[in-house]
């Protein structure tokens, strides 16, 4: 008798075990095949980002899209909440990118960017067909969309790309010693402009410093932002910098009259002794005698100080390299002093700079709207 019961309690354990691999196991391999019945008839590019699922997420939080966003690269950028694979398909008839992500849900609270009117895209839509978002950019004629390589599991990143190229007579040669992401956008396509922005400074060259804040940090942030904005308004946006890396004046120069800018803005901090720390203000620079480097100042100037309510120092006129040895209209901007402890805090800050980025792109695109270069 206890050999039998043994026996029995043995095949009731296996049979538990049993049981519950297959509980373990079923149900994810089910969601699989699921899934890629779902996807298998879609047409697919042939550069697609594939990533696996994630593992272990709770069926009841479901993996959303949560914006989308232009950022400081020219990138239009699709943020999930968690990683997320995708695959692509273009509608050429329509000019349309499709972008399929499977197990998400359009959120709620999802962003969206503001599109200018002279934006190289047309329309953005979202669709929620089944357990998948359908993220649909159409573009103007022109322009494309080419998928980059992720380095962000919950983010795929998109870069427009005008079609049509600069003329061989007018080749864009950077620097050798040029080693910052330069955008692929080439002067006025299809009524388009395009903005020169330089982040003063970079590299060993630390440019203003005080209590371990430096000039290039800050002015590459307000680049970055300077650049996104514009080309939510419709902008073509070329970097001197995008990283922190040593630049002399000349490059910088040459980048702008190689990609035939209409405009040139440098963005930079500004800084005093010690025993000036009171001190503080925005000062705008344009070279002497240019007349339409002084108009795009005043412009500048005038946004800026209405915008953050800073201490208004003046649009001055000074032969700051990049601003007389480039042929464009061009300025330069001293932010505020580092100098100052009240002024530093707020130039550290990212929604004052942001702010600070907002107001110079407002005056930049107030003269290019009266002025075609």
């Amino acid at each position: 008798m206890l050999n039998q019961l043994n026996r029995h309690c043995k095949r009731s354990l296996l049979l538990t075990f049993w049981l519950m691999a297959s509980v373990c196991t079923s149900t994810p391999i089910a969601l699989a095949a699921d899934d890629a019945e779902k996807i298998s008839g879609e047409q697919r590019s042939e550069d697609v980002a594939q990533l696996p699922r994630p593992v272990g997420v709770s069926s009841s939080l479901p993996t959303t899209i949560d914006g989308l966003s232009f950022n400081g690269y020219g990138q239009l950028v699709i943020q999930a909440s968690r990683a997320v694979a995708y695959r692509s398909s273009l509608d050429l008839a329509n000019n349309t990118y499709n972008f399929t992500i499977p197990a998400t849900r359009i959120s709620s609270q999802l962003r969206r960017p503001i599109l200018g009117s002279n934006s190289p895209i047309e329309q953005i839509r979202l669709n929620q067909v089944g357990d998948a978002v359908v993220v649909s950019v159409k573009t103007i004629a022109g322009w494309q969309i080419r998928e980059t390589v992720r380095t962000n599991p919950q983010i795929i990143a998109l870069l427009l790309n005008s079609v049509r190229q600069v003329p061989a007579s007018i080749p864009i040669n950077i620097p050798s010693n040029t080693r910052s992401q330069i955008q692929p956008s080439y002067g006025n396509i299809n009524g388009r402009q395009l903005v020169a922005i330089d982040a003063g400074h970079g590299g060993p060259d630390v440019g203003a410093t005080r209590n371990g804040i430096y000039e290039k940090d800050i002015a590459l942030a307000i680049s970055k932002q300077l650049g996104r904005i514009l080309q939510q308004m419709g902008y073509a946006v070329v970097y001197t910098r995008t990283e922190d890396i040593d630049l002399d004046l000349e490059p910088r120069v040459q980048i702008a009259e190689n990609a035939r800018a209409s405009a040139f803005v440098s963005v930079h901090v500004n800084s005093l002794d010690a025993n000036a720390s009171q001190v503080n203000g925005v000062e705008t620079y344009h070279a002497p005698s240019a007349s339409l480097g002084k108009n795009l100042a005043e412009l500048v100037h005038q946004q800026i100080i209405a915008s953050t309510g800073a201490n208004d120092r003046g649009v001055r006129s000074a032969r700051f390299h990049v601003i007389i040895k480039t042929s464009m209209p061009a300025i330069l901007v001293e932010t505020g002093f580092i100098t100052n402890p009240s002024e530093a805090s707020r130039l550290v800050s990212g929604a004052y700079q942001e702010r600070m980025a907002e107001a110079i792109a407002k005056g930049v695109d107030q003269f290019l709207k009266s002025y075609r270069r």
